[in-house]
């Protein structure tokens, strides 16, 4: 849910608007940095996997 009101509100978000964003989401998992990746995939920010670069 929060992922997704970032990305309404910021289409293309930074990893600091993605941080500050994702502040106070408690990750029992500790993948923060596949949070944020998953984030920039949602955005079409990274291309998707078996894609053509």
């Amino acid at each position: 849910m929060t992922a997704a009101a970032l990305l309404k509100a910021t289409p293309k978000p930074t990893d600091a608007e993605i941080n500050a964003a994702m502040d106070g989401v408690i990750c029992r998992c500790g993948t923060y940095q596949r949070i944020r990746a998953a984030i920039k995939d949602a955005a079409g920010m990274t291309p998707a996997k078996g894609a053509a670069a």
